[in-house]
Order: C-alpha cells, then sequence, then structure tokens
C-alpha cells in the first residue's frame, strides 16, 4: 500500500512538474553568439496559463525589484473608425477602482509600499505595469489583478481622466514639433489604422461613454490578446500558481487581430501654418523602411547613428540651419522611417544640408573621427588635424561600440529588460530576439551601410511636412522638397 502511495505521489510531483518547468529553449547560432545572449538565455523562461496566456520570466536575482507587464496584443489595427483613444481610456480606468480596492486605496497602497502601476497605449501593443520590491510582491499583485478582473469604471472618474486626456492632447497641439508631426500623419495614413490617434482626438474623447469603456473591456481585453513579461528575482512556479487563480481565469473571445498593410508614403511636401512659431520651421520627412524582422532594418537603425553625427555637424554647425537635426527608425507591424529638422529660421537650406550629408553617407564616408576630434568627459572636444571625413571602415568599428554601449544602457533596470522582452515577443514572435542584437550589429559591413544609406532614404520617396508661419512658409522653395538634392559620389 505504502509503495503505491508511494508511485502515485511520484506521478503527480513529475506531471506538475512538466506543466511549470518548461523545456530549454533550442536557439539558432547559441553556440557562436555573444557571451551576452549565452549569459541570458538560461535566465528567461516561459509558460502558460490556464486560459493559455504566455507568461514569460526572466530571473534577475541582482537586485529587490519586481516589474510585471501584462500585455495587450493589436493596438490601432483594432480601434474602430472615430474611436481614438478608446483602449488608452479603458486601461486607464481599470487603475482607477476595483471591486476590493478604490482608487484612493490604490494610491494610498502604492505609494506606502514604493510601487507604481501604470497604462500605456502603443501602435501595436497596449500594456498595464507593475514595479514593486519583493516585499511588497503579494500585496501589490492583489491590487494589480483585482484591477485587470474587476474594475468598477467609475462615471465620475472617468469624467477625471478624460479631462487629463483633453488637457494633454490639447498641449499636444500647441507644441508645434507635435503639430508637425500629428498633420502629417494625418496626411500620409489617411485610410490605415495608424491614423488613429492612440490617446484621442479632443472629438472622439469628449464623445466617449462608459458603456463604451466597459463593452471594449469585456469584449477586446480578452486572454487571446495576452501576454506576460515577468523580470525579477520570481519563483516561476509560486508565480503561474497565483496567476491562474486571477488572470488565468479571463476568458478567451478569439479577437481576430487584423493584418496591418503596409504603408504607402509617396514623394510630397505638405505645408501648415503656425503663426506662433514666429520664423522658426519644423520640418519631418517620413518614408517606408524594411520590415523589423528584417537585416536590413538593423543595418538602418544603426546607419542613423552614424547619419545623425553627419548631420548635426553639417546642418547645424557648417551651416548654422537648425538648433536640431535626427533620423529615426520607428519599429512597428508596419515600419516607416524620419527625418527631423527642429527650429530651423532656415527651412530650405536645412534640406538641402540635409541631403548633404545623407550624400556624404551615401558616398561611403562618415565624420572623421581621428581628423576631427572626439567628445570626452564634460562635452569637451579633442581636436586634431585631417580630413573632414574618412571612409566608413576606419570608423566602423568606434561607431559600433557606441550603438551597443547605448544597447548595453538599455539593460539597466527590469523594467528596462522587460520592454526589450516584450518587444521581441510582439513583434519576432519569441521573448529572445533582442539578445541578439550585439551579433546583428557585429555583422554589419561598410558595404551594408552604403547599400541601405541608398536604396532606403537617397531611392526612398519622401513625404515632408513644413510647419512655420505664413511669412517663413512664403519663402519656402517646395523644389528642394520634391526630390533627393545631394551629390552622391559612386
Amino acid at each position: 500500500m505504502k509503495k503505491k502511495i508511494f508511485i502515485t505521489l511520484c506521478i503527480i510531483v513529475l506531471l506538475f512538474s512538466c506543466k511549470t518547468t518548461p523545456p530549454a529553449p533550442k536557439i539558432e547560432g547559441l553556440e557562436t553568439s555573444s557571451s551576452f545572449m549565452q549569459a541570458n538565455i538560461p535566465l528567461i523562461s516561459e509558460y502558460s496559463l490556464d486560459n493559455g496566456i504566455k507568461v514569460i520570466v526572466k530571473k534577475q536575482d541582482t537586485n529587490r525589484v519586481f516589474t510585471m507587464s501584462v500585455v495587450y496584443s493589436g493596438g490601432l489595427a483594432l480601434i474602430p473608425q472615430g474611436k481614438d483613444g478608446l483602449e488608452s481610456l479603458t486601461l486607464s480606468m481599470m487603475l482607477r477602482g476595483s471591486k476590493k480596492y478604490s482608487y484612493e486605496d490604490i494610491k494610498r497602497i502604492s505609494s506606502e509600499n514604493s510601487s507604481a502601476m501604470s497604462a500605456s497605449t502603443g501602435i501595436d501593443l497596449s500594456w498595464l505595469n507593475l514595479t514593486t520590491i519583493d516585499k511588497y510582491w503579494n500585496q501589490m499583485l492583489d491590487v494589480f489583478t483585482d484591477s485587470i478582473m474587476n474594475p468598477v469604471f467609475d462615471e465620475k472618474e472617468l469624467e477625471l481622466v478624460k479631462k487629463a486626456a483633453l488637457m494633454d492632447i490639447k498641449k499636444r497641439m500647441s507644441d508645434p514639433y507635435d503639430f508637425t508631426v500629428t498633420k502629417l500623419h494625418e496626411k500620409i495614413f489617411k485610410g490605415h489604422p495608424y491614423s488613429i490617434e492612440k490617446d484621442g482626438t479632443e472629438s472622439s474623447v469628449s464623445a466617449m461613454k462608459i458603456e463604451e469603456l466597459k463593452e471594449w473591456y469585456a469584449e477586446k481585453l480578452t486572454a487571446d490578446r495576452m501576454f506576460i513579461v515577468a523580470v525579477g528575482n520570481f519563483n516561476p512556479s509560486s508565480l503561474i500558481a497565483q496567476l491562474n487563480k486571477t488572470i488565468g481565469k479571463i476568458p478567451v473571445k478569439k479577437n481576430e487581430i487584423p493584418e496591418v498593410k503596409k504603408l504607402d508614403i509617396k514623394q510630397n511636401l505638405f505645408t501648415e501654418a503656425f503663426e506662433e512659431s514666429k520664423g522658426i520651421a519644423y520640418i519631418r520627412g517620413d518614408y517606408i523602411i524594411p520590415p523589423v524582422q528584417s537585416k536590413d532594418f538593423t543595418t538602418l537603425r544603426f546607419t542613423y547613428t552614424i547619419l545623425n553625427e553627419l548631420l548635426f555637424e553639417i546642418v547645424r554647425t557648417q551651416n548654422a540651419a537648425c538648433y536640431s537635426v535626427w533620423t529615426n527608425a520607428h519599429g512597428f507591424n508596419s515600419t516607416y522611417g524620419s527625418l527631423v529638422v527642429f527650429k530651423s529660421d532656415k527651412p530650405t537650406k536645412a534640406k538641402t544640408a540635409f541631403d548633404e550629408a545623407i550624400a556624404v553617407l551615401a558616398s561611403g564616408q562618415t565624420i572623421n573621427l581621428k581628423g576631427q576630434g572626439i567628445k570626452s568627459g564634460e562635452g569637451s572636444v579633442t581636436k586634431s588635424s585631417g580630413n573632414t571625413y574618412a571612409p566608413i571602415a576606419e570608423n566602423l568599428e568606434a561607431y559600433k561600440s557606441k550603438f551597443i554601449n547605448g544597447f548595453f544602457g538599455n539593460q539597466l533596470t527590469n523594467s528596462d529588460a522587460a520592454a526589450q522582452i516584450m518587444y521581441s515577443q510582439a513583434y519576432y514572435g519569441n521573448p529572445y530576439e533582442y539578445l541578439r542584437m550585439i551579433d546583428k550589429i557585429n555583422a554589419i559591413t561598410s558595404e551594408d551601410i552604403i547599400r541601405v544609406t541608398n536604396d532606403y532614404i537617397v531611392n526612398g520617396k519622401v513625404s515632408w511636412m513644413v510647419v512655420a508661419d505664413s511669412a517663413t512658409l512664403s519663402k519656402l522653395d517646395k523644389s528642394k522638397f520634391m526630390k533627393f538634392t545631394g551629390n552622391v559620389k559612386k
């Protein structure tokens, strides 16, 4: 009899272990990957709750911070036309009181426990986040999960949330650069899910009713859209058991997430008057870049870091044509890049100088770091003689080191790590992809940089928006914005 009981217990333990202990991931190329990737892979594990929600846990035992993000996929592609801000308002309201905890309780407990709960809405994702320390984890998890499972959607709280949202919208539209971005996207994103303002518009927020939020919560914030990322010194088995009692009971509704079609951006120039700018123009150009999952996307991201230094040197330093200037890659389901001139009293000159900087890189040249000096210490520059520009190959390793150092800088906190894992899962379908970044950067060649600069920037179709007062706009040479004006040397 005792033998039978022992065997039964062994079977139960074995079954429980199979459910809570995931198999070791099979990672292609792990043997030859960076030491950073090899060290971090064993720290990441994947689990499933009873309702199918994936839980990704990264073991972090160097501090006492516990971070957990509950992520909803789909983003703007799910939002009905005219309902801008619907998911943002719904998530905000979920943290404004639950069955067990009033909003005053939530604020008090969070303050007493040095903890924070927040709601965020992105382009393709939305998420709720809890950050606390191990000592307060159980209490804060109860507050957090009750907010997710049992929000009360109080009418008075909604009016306060709407008021705050409307103030943010007015502030955004009174800022000339934010106004520039909004007006550009109204033009080039028309008919695309990305035309929806994630935080809402004045009209959509003002018209939003509590019943709409309750319906969205019940029908759309469901298990089939969700995954969870937890970073800290967690006991995974205990965490999964805790979550199964709450979030593991969220129903599956089989919401179909629409595929986000590729943006269609054409060469164009738009202008908008903003009289308060008083002689200063704000310029932004957006264009198509390769998908997030492609090698060229990473190469282009790295290329922008080199181009940004050329832009600062040529547009600002040599031509005094702006206050600041930069490029950026937007790694969403439908990717696009941005070219930005911030505060220019010479918008036409700024555009031609911008193209000149691009042409230098497209011709295989970068700032001559050895000849022109490298920034060090408190912004000082050590100068030496030499040519202004040098072949990319001469400075490539220095730029790679700078990029990789910046990458490491984005891993410093548990929240940073959670954000990286969340992005990897959402856009690559696995939580490990961000760990490959060092290897991807080290594989980039000078020829790769020249190619992507020519293929996507020089030969790209850029839609420009120039925002300024009427007098400044009247002097704009529009022809310079309808073509690339730089001289690429072969």
